[in-house]
This record gives C-alpha cells, sequence and structure tokens, in this order.
C-alpha cells in the first residue's frame, strides 16, 4: 500500500565540469605579460639572420617567464604555456605567428614547429594528470596542434551521376529475329543471303 505522505528525495544531478569563480591569481601572470606588451612598440620580426635571432631571443625569454612564474611558491594557479600567450610575449598577433609558420623560410618554420611542440608537450602532460579537461584538451589539440580526432566525421557531396550519353540512329542496337537486340557491328559481321537467281518462266 502506497503512502501519498511520503516525499521522495530529490534526484541529484552532477555538472560535467565544475566551474569555479576566477581570483586575481588565474589571471594575474597572462594579464602582466599582456599589459607590457601592450604598453610597448609593435615587434617587428624581419626575414633576415638578425629577425630571426630577435623571435628565438623573445621566444627563450617567454618559456623562460612561464618557467618562473610556475616556481613561485606563492602563486597557488599556475600559467600554462600556449599560443596566444606566446604570440603576445611577442609583441605579434596570433595570425601573424602563423603566418610566419606558413610563408617564411625552413629556419623560421623549424622554429616555430619546435616551439609549438614544447606547449603541445606540456598541455598533454596536464591532459594525462587530469589538471586539463579531456574534451577541452582534445578541441586545443585539435585546432592548435594539428592533431585529428578520431571519432569525428567529414560530410561528402553525394558521388555525381554518369553523365547520359544520347546515342545517334546509327548507334541504336537492332531488333533481330530472334528477338534480341543486336549491336549493328554484330549484325553486319553475319553471312548475308544471296539473292535467288530470277527465272525468265515466271510472268510478273
Amino acid at each position: 500500500m502506497s503512502n501519498n505522505n511520503v516525499l521522495l528525495p530529490k534526484k541529484q544531478y552532477k555538472r560535467r565540469f565544475e566551474v569555479t569563480e576566477i581570483d586575481k591569481n588565474d589571471l594575474e601572470a597572462v594579464l602582466d605579460m599582456g599589459v607590457a606588451s601592450l604598453k610597448g612598440h609593435r615587434a617587428k620580426y624581419p626575414e633576415t639572420p638578425d629577425g630571426l635571432e630577435q623571435f628565438k631571443q623573445t621566444t627563450y625569454e617567454y618559456f623562460e617567464y612561464v618557467q618562473n612564474c610556475n616556481k613561485e611558491d606563492d602563486r597557488e594557479h599556475k600559467l600554462i604555456p600556449d599560443i596566444e600567450s606566446w604570440a603576445v610575449f611577442l609583441g605579434i598577433t596570433r595570425m601573424t605567428l602563423l603566418t610566419y609558420e606558413k610563408t617564411r623560410n625552413a629556419e623560421w618554420q623549424d622554429f616555430i614547429l619546435r616551439g609549438k611542440d614544447l606547449i603541445t608537450a606540456a598541455k598533454k602532460q596536464l591532459i594525462f594528470r587530469q589538471k586539463i579537461p579531456a574534451v577541452i584538451g582534445i578541441f586545443d589539440l585539435t585546432n592548435n596542434s594539428g592533431y585529428v580526432n578520431a571519432s569525428e566525421f567529414k560530410l561528402k557531396p553525394e558521388t555525381e551521376k554518369p553523365e547520359r550519353k544520347v546515342l545517334a540512329a546509327e548507334e541504336l542496337p537492332i531488333l533481330g529475329k530472334d528477338g534480341k537486340l543486336h549491336d549493328r557491328s554484330e549484325i553486319e559481321k553475319l553471312p548475308k543471303l544471296k539473292a535467288l537467281p530470277k527465272d525468265d518462266n515466271v510472268t510478273e
């Protein structure tokens, strides 16, 4: 016998990701770096040996800055290396950095790819240790590191139907006495019947 006065316990739902309030330590390191970069003059790295050397030196300083921030005991939240923060430290945009990678010579491309690989390696360590949610990690690696999500699929257009050929009169098959269609070339190969000799006694 059921009792309508008994209250059922409320269902408990777990959020997929726990969202906490942002505190100053979350953004302090990257904003300090960004403000200093914005206050300075726009950086230029010409495609010259000196330009490449300056680009390399500033990149070394960026990774050293990230490393030093993460060594500070009083900093609760660490700074994760990233393509965007690398570009900010360089004083250029993300698109400019990607343009360097695609359009400049092999030495530039190799150095930028090694920088991106270092960023990817750091993020993968955090993903493996569950410091970055897997879904966010996959999204980031797919968009910034050239990885392909094996579960993704791509829509492809339907295969075009073959174009129908309109046959000319001389290409059309011929209906034989056997009731089957025959190619004209087959008909031409068949022995032809000779005409009967004309009988002079037959009157027309």
